[in-house]
């Protein structure tokens, strides 16, 4: 009945997703496909292995990807932990609270590719646990971090939605130029794009004021491209 229920939630939510019935097959899905999930929801009682145990094995066996324990028993919550999950829900959990969960924990970095006729954005997974809190902090504050053109030294931390208007500059309005701030502490910038050449120039700000005068606007201006626009509008 609880695999029905969370079955039937998981398709609500939209996501793809695979079903173990015990500790024993979460490892083996976690195995083969290379611990390439955005996140798993893992219950802690379960037959022939538990959710801790299956939990220990797959932060040996596996790369990094956030797991959600969820039991109806507070009192496993340290040994969770010490596991190695990310976050513990307690059941009974309402499904808006269980995707909220799910969608905070599944955090991604962004890279950027460029071409003279397209522009492209992939998903990159954290990976280990310290760069996923990164990534989760700067999303409790509306940001993400944006690396450019495989280069992870060219890591930016940018407005959520920053991506969404450079992809919305480049593919629906045709500009070869977008602008866009860098709202990384130690090296705040206004940062000019290229499209053909992929060229990044930044422009250090002189003053506190100015940054906080551009990030004010920059907000204002982002509200407007709430997704992605990579197609272009000549398109069919």
């Amino acid at each position: 009945m609880i695999q029905v229920a969370h079955r039937m939630a998981m398709k609500s939510f939209g996501f793809k997703f695979d079903m173990a019935s015990n500790g024993k097959q979460a490892v083996d899905f976690a195995r083969k496909n290379q611990g390439k999930y955005d996140c798993c929801l893992m219950d802690v009682n379960m037959p022939e292995m538990s959710g801790i145990e299956a939990t220990r094995v797959i932060r040996k066996i596996s790369s990094y990807f956030p797991i959600l324990a969820l039991t109806a028993n507070e009192s496993h919550r340290e040994a969770c932990f010490a596991a190695g999950v990310d976050d513990f829900a307690k059941k009974p959990c309402s499904l808006n609270e269980l995707f909220d969960r799910i969608k905070k924990l599944s955090v991604k970095s962004y890279r950027l590719i460029t071409k003279s006729s397209s522009f492209g954005v992939k998903e990159v997974m954290p990976v280990d646990k310290q760069q996923a809190e990164e990534l989760r902090e700067l999303a409790r504050k509306n940001l993400c971090k944006m690396v450019l053109f495989e280069n992870p030294n060219r890591a930016l931390i940018v407005h959520k939605n920053t991506i969404n208007k450079i992809s919305h500059d480049f593919n629906v309005k045709g500009q070869l130029l977008t602008t866009f701030l860098n709202r990384d502490e130690d090296k705040p910038t206004l940062c000019h794009l290229f499209k053909e050449s992929s060229n990044l120039l930044p422009q250090t700000l002189l003053t506190e004021d100015d940054f906080n005068n551009m990030l004010e606007a920059e907000d204002r201006e982002l509200s407007a491209y709430p997704a992605l626009s990579l197609k272009s509008t000549n398109e069919e």
